[in-house]
């Protein structure tokens, strides 16, 4: 283990500008899971028992040994036979529930431990809690899924629940093999139960060449992401805080410039790490779906990011929706839904900005507890709501939706359509800057430190958009102008 972690530490020195010793170890681990998805999928797809302990194995071998965290596997395989004994022995609402909070516990332990030494040792250190974060959202996921099919008001559930819905808790076998699946071990993408299901009873053999395509394809735009990483990596947050007399002498617009380019380099890392994940994870067969009655090959979409919608969607919405998928997918059917399910039509419901909220304490319980992932999801929860003000409120006024104009627009419509997408993804990219420095500064103290660098531009705009559109008077003249719009737009 000690040579392992020489090794890297002289490839991070000599080849990748003396980033983190242990990020080299998990591109090397997961680069070790594409040699063991070749293997895997020429497990025959009728030995669904062999890919499951072939899975387990690879896990152990990956992450254990070659990253050097066995304590880590220990946690985990600790924690899934006590989740699964839960599952085994409650029943109802109770089951999903205890899981939620025996494995939010257990994962909270490992995150306060960490945070502890790290405090202690003055160095961020990557351990197993990344890989537990994983683990909570596919055990708690297939809690909700098992509860779902043994309810009786089927006719309540959601699309996407009753398309995951398992009636019976799964095998201990293919339970460990789910939880344990090599590829997105350690640090996703997660998925459901009847996905797994899927991929490790259909022969994806018949489609090899297509799967190995899409794969290296993702690998590919991975090691391009890295590139940005490792050619820009002192382009960060930390180095604006440490150059305060610089930054605190600069203008609005060039801390917010820098404060953009901090924020891609940050991505740009979560962005190597995710594709080329999801590319071992498409090359082990995971996403073929079969084929069609025409015989055509269908996939599932098991992306953890679209890069394209986050740096050019046109709004926030667009930008978070295509970020950290597989946590927006598991937040929303696994926390939001069951926070606030859907109701009959003219029944109360809870307060949509209240569940939003909550939604966003939990994701930000589940990161851990430094102070900054706080102030990054209780502020983005706060745009999230001011950013569906503003749209509500401008949108119909550069895009009127009538009847008669439906498809409809002119060529003044349309130029002021392409500003008003140009600025909103102008102001989503700083949005998302702005609330990705606190997550990853991870204290308050130089988290604040950058924001006032740029002037608190967030809370303030925030605040402002709750006020103004709060005010009678402007609520009016909006109507007015909405309105005259669409008239206009029938003309």
């Amino acid at each position: 283990m000690q040579l392992l972690n020489q090794a890297f530490a002289w490839l991070s020195e000599r080849y990748f500008g003396g980033i983190p010793a242990d990020n080299i170890a998990i591109i090397v681990g997961v680069l070790l899971s594409y040699a063991l998805a070749h293997v895997f999928r020429r497990i025959p797809a009728d030995m669904p028992a062999a890919r499951h302990v072939f899975s387990v194995v690879s896990s152990v071998i990956s992450y254990g040994i070659v990253q050097g965290h066995s304590t880590g596997v220990v946690h985990l395989a600790v924690g899934s036979i006590a989740i699964y004994i839960l599952m085994c022995n409650l029943r109802g609402p109770a089951m999903p529930r205890a899981v939620f909070l025996a494995a939010m516990v257990h994962m909270s332990y490992s995150h306060i431990r960490r945070q502890m030494s790290e405090a202690v040792s003055g160095r961020i250190e990557q351990d197993y809690t990344g890989a537990q974060m994983v683990f909570v959202m596919k055990v708690t996921s297939l809690a909700n899924c098992i509860h779902d099919g043994q309810r009786g008001d089927r006719d309540t559930l959601t699309g996407y629940q009753r398309k995951n819905a398992i009636r019976g808790v799964p095998g201990l076998l293919e339970y460990l093999g789910y939880v344990f699946f090599f590829p997105a071990f350690a640090i996703g993408p997660a998925f459901e139960m009847a996905t797994y299901r899927r991929m490790v009873t259909v022969d994806s053999r018949c489609v090899a060449s297509q799967l190995t395509r899409r794969a290296y394809k993702r690998l590919v735009e991975s090691l391009v992401w890295m590139a940005v990483y490792v050619r820009f990596s002192h382009v960060t947050f930390a180095e604006m805080v440490s150059n305060h007399d610089m930054y605190a002498r600069r203008s609005f617009v060039v801390n917010a410039f820098h404060l953009c380019a901090a924020g891609l380099v940050a991505r740009a890392a979560f962005y190597t790490a995710w594709k080329m994940s999801e590319g071992a994870c498409i090359l082990a067969g995971l996403g073929f779906d079969g084929f069609d009655a025409e015989g055509n090959a269908q996939w599932m979409d098991i992306a953890n990011i679209h890069v394209r919608g986050v740096e050019l969607g046109t709004s926030l919405r667009e930008m978070v929706d295509s970020w950290n998928i597989g946590t927006n997918v598991w937040l929303r059917h696994h926390v939001y839904l069951r926070v606030s399910p859907p109701r009959p039509a003219g029944s109360a419901r809870t307060s949509s900005t209240r569940v939003t909220l909550l939604t966003f304490l939990v994701s930000a319980w589940w990161h851990g507890f430094y102070p900054g992932y706080y102030l990054t999801f209780m502020m983005g929860a706060l745009a999230s709501s001011a950013a569906r003000v503003l749209r509500r409120n401008l949108r119909p006024l550069v895009v009127p939706t009538t009847d008669g104009a439906a498809g409809q627009c002119t060529r003044r419509q349309a130029a002021v359509k392409a500003v008003y997408d140009f600025v909103g993804w102008l102001l989503g990219l700083y949005t998302l800057s702005f609330l990705g420095a606190p997550f990853m500064l991870m204290w308050a103290r130089p988290s604040l430190l950058l924001w006032r660098y740029n002037y608190f531009a967030l809370p303030l705009a925030v605040l402002a958009i709750f006020v103004a559109f709060n005010i009678p008077s402007v609520k009016r003249r909006l109507r007015q102008a909405t309105l005259r719009a669409a008239v206009q737009a029938t003309e």
